[in-house]
């Protein structure tokens, strides 16, 4: 029984429950404290305990001028390893770590005050682990009987997640208006480098840090080139290439894997610690490297660096893989947006080019009907001269000499087309020799003289006293310079001035023909060399021609390895075209002895003449029987096979564009009759490209002339044949 009594005594209302703090209330020993057994304690404290132990909230009181501590199971949460030896201990024993501050708070609270503090934080051990934690406290005074304040009570309010809930939106929210603002920032921009440096910029002010930048990167040569970067304020200058491992051997192996490379401290992280110099040379001790990976390959990085160590949290590390992300794909479409431009500009110039192209096709085009007119004009009036009246001699022969100069100037005409589509498509032949640039003056200058003396030029020439050896086409030199001529005679006034100068430096010889006459506007300067452009500045036309000869001369030059330039000050000032030749490495061989020897006597062939054009085989026919031939006139190919499988020709002179069967056909037929195995065939045609006469060569001609045919040379050809016979034919490969 009286055992009974006694716990009852050691067990006051007052301490009853409580849980395990309750429990070790009562079993502490009272007795020796300044506070005594339980049952003697004021009553203002007996109250107080009684709340404490009954409460769920963190409640925890503390008594006396030696702050004697009490608290409750929900206190106990917080206190960690400071449970349970701190109870009814002195509150100094319990925030000694902290007593200078917490010392001030009791004195102010037993002044009567209350102290309220929200949101404090807190490192608190949950589970063995010290984990952040926040709370809302208030202190309050208790109060005696008497008035005067004898104790704290101190209750907690734990708000770590609204802490934490709020400022994961406040990050997120700031997160997503930085993402927007620097997603506006790139939509507005279209260059790759402003993106670039304008992310770097804002990170660094988002995230506070020291430096921001860009590396592309050469995963197989580990090394990485500098980009972009923004800078803090006294920061130093970034190396523009540096090699990865030189930072840490680890950092490219991560970055592949497409992992993030996160270093607090880069003079205690053992990835980093050996190459902390390499850092501490950038003014980096704490950084964070996001990769890009296209493709699964790693082809860029973006480094956020601070000066000193920081903890980065997760939000700086998913901004920073967020913002390569984001980055580079504004890179990507301002790149393709930009092509895109590119594209639609170039399309719009092609657009242009082409309609200009055609519009001086078109003036072309009319030109060339106006030219071939002209020639046509005296002939057709020639034609109906003879037809209609009784002619003499003379006028026969002046009719004739007509007809010929004309047909020449037609012919003129048409080759410059040829030769133009032969250069243009690199057909050309360029039969090269090494020759005397003189020579190559005095013969245009020849040809050009009649001209120059029509238009009562004053024409003045400056050649070296010594030869100018150059390696070219004689013949296409000469069309070259005759080119220049023409183009400065017909663009100059009568009686006006047009020089030629010859010079050489180095390893090049320089030809410039100078005139005074009506010059180049800029807009036709950038365009002289072109094909279809004609320009307006002529004085006259009477002198024709196709405007063809500066596109032609350019690309014989170019054929030449040369080059060739147009100059003008403007209207009125005159034109200057400078041709630059390399000059040959050696000088020309003596020439052998000339003469080819006496040509023998003409002798008549037997001729089968083969074209559905009746006028002109049958004109063709006059002038070969003039010449002593004998000649048979087909106008059908089928005829003419049968023709000269009976009668097998000497020579068979066949047009191309024959109706139902066409030259190079017959040709072929005419070849597996063996009656004519050794009839020359001869191809007369208006078609002169190079793969025209391959053609006729491959069909079995042994010549190929082109219309309107040059009857002096025809005759000389004929002269040859009747000579050497199939001896020569066999040998007729450039015909």
């Amino acid at each position: 029984m009286n055992s009974e009594a006694e716990n009852c005594e050691t067990r006051p209302d007052f301490l009853a429950g409580g849980g395990e703090c309750g429990a070790r209330l009562r079993g502490l020993d009272w007795a020796n404290t300044s506070l005594g057994r339980p049952e003697h304690w004021p009553a203002s404290l007996k109250a107080v305990v009684r709340t404490v132990l009954g409460s769920r909230f963190p409640m925890s009181v503390y008594w006396g001028p030696e702050l004697l501590t009490f608290y409750n199971d929900a206190f106990a949460f917080t206190a960690g390893s400071k449970h349970p030896g701190h109870l009814g201990r002195p509150a100094q024993e319990w925030w000694s770590e902290v007593w200078d501050e917490m010392s001030l708070i009791f004195d102010f609270v037993f002044t009567g005050e209350t102290y309220y503090v929200e949101n404090a934080r807190y490192a608190t051990e949950r589970g063995h682990l010290l984990t952040e934690s926040y709370f809302t406290h208030c202190h309050s005074p208790i109060w005696s009987e008497g008035g005067e304040v004898e104790g704290v009570l101190l209750v907690l309010t734990e708000t770590t997640r609204q802490v934490l809930a709020e400022r994961a939106l406040v990050a997120m929210n700031r997160s997503q208006a930085f993402q927007l603002e620097l997603a506006d920032r790139m939509r507005a921009m279209d260059d790759g480098h402003a993106i670039t440096h304008a992310a770097t910029e804002a990170l660094g002010g988002y995230l506070r840090a020291a430096r921001v930048f860009y590396v592309e990167i050469d995963a197989h040569a580990r090394t990485g080139q500098l980009v972009a970067q923004w800078s803090a304020p006294g920061q130093g200058a970034m190396p523009y290439t540096a090699r990865i491992d030189d930072y840490s051997p680890r950092l490219l192996d991560i970055l592949r894997s497409g992992q993030p490379f996160v270093v607090a401290d880069v003079e205690n992280d053992p990835r980093t610690a050996p190459h902390a110099a390499a850092y501490r040379e950038l003014g980096i001790g704490a950084i964070v490297v996001a990769p890009l990976l296209r493709g699964g390959q790693l082809s860029c990085s973006l480094h956020i660096a601070c000066g000193g160590p920081r903890e980065w949290d997760r939000d700086d590390v998913a901004t920073a893989l967020d913002t390569v992300q984001r980055t580079w794909e504004a890179v990507e479409r301002s790149r393709a947006e930009a092509a895109l431009r590119l594209e639609h500009e170039n399309s719009l110039r092609a657009e242009a080019a082409l309609r200009e192209a055609d519009g001086r096709k078109d003036e072309f085009l009319a030109m060339l009907a106006h030219e071939l007119r002209n020639p046509l004009a005296p002939i057709s009036t020639v034609s109906d001269l003879l037809q209609r009246f009784h002619c003499d001699e003379a006028m026969v022969r002046r009719s004739a000499e007509v007809i010929g100069r004309q047909v020449r100037h037609m012919a003129s005409l048409i080759d410059d087309l040829l030769d133009v589509s032969r250069v243009a498509h690199g057909k050309v032949a360029i039969e090269k020799a090494v020759l005397d640039m003189r020579d190559v003056v005095a013969d245009a200058v020849e040809q050009l003289r009649p001209m120059l003396a029509e238009r009562r030029h004053r024409f003045e020439q400056q050649l070296p006293e010594q030869a100018v050896w150059v390696e070219g086409d004689r013949k296409r030199l000469v069309q070259v310079l005759a080119n220049l001529l023409n183009n400065a005679a017909k663009y100059t006034p009568e009686q006006g001035l047009v020089e030629l100068l010859l010079t050489t430096r180095g390893e090049n010889l320089t030809l410039t023909v100078n005139d005074n006459g009506v010059g180049m506007p800029p807009e036709l300067l950038g365009r002289a060399f072109e094909l279809f452009t004609q320009d307006e500045r002529t004085l006259d036309r009477s002198q024709g021609g196709l405007g063809l000869g500066l596109a032609l001369a350019k690309r014989l030059v170019e054929a030449h390895d040369g080059s060739i330039a147009a100059h003008s000050d403007g209207i009125g000032k005159g034109s200057s075209f400078i041709v630059r030749l390399p000059l040959a490495r050696a000088a020309a061989p003596d020439a052998p002895g000339g003469g080819h020897g006496p040509v023998a006597a003409a002798r008549s062939l037997d001729i089968l003449l083969v074209d559905d054009n009746v006028d002109a085989s049958d004109i063709l026919a006059t002038m070969l029987r003039k010449a002593g031939h004998s000649v048979r006139v087909e106008h059908d190919p089928q005829a003419a096979l049968v023709q000269a499988r009976l009668q097998p020709p000497q020579v068979c002179l066949l047009d191309i564009g024959l109706p139902g069967m066409d030259g190079n056909e017959v040709a072929r037929r005419l070849r597996k009759q063996p009656e004519n195995a050794q009839t020359v065939l001869l191809a007369l045609t208006g078609y002169g490209q190079q793969r025209d006469r391959e053609t006729a060569f491959r069909a079995g001609f042994d010549y190929h002339l082109v219309k309107p045919v040059d009857t002096a040379r025809l005759t000389l050809l004929l002269q040859e044949i009747a000579q050497f016979g199939n001896w020569l034919s066999e040998h007729a490969g450039n015909n």
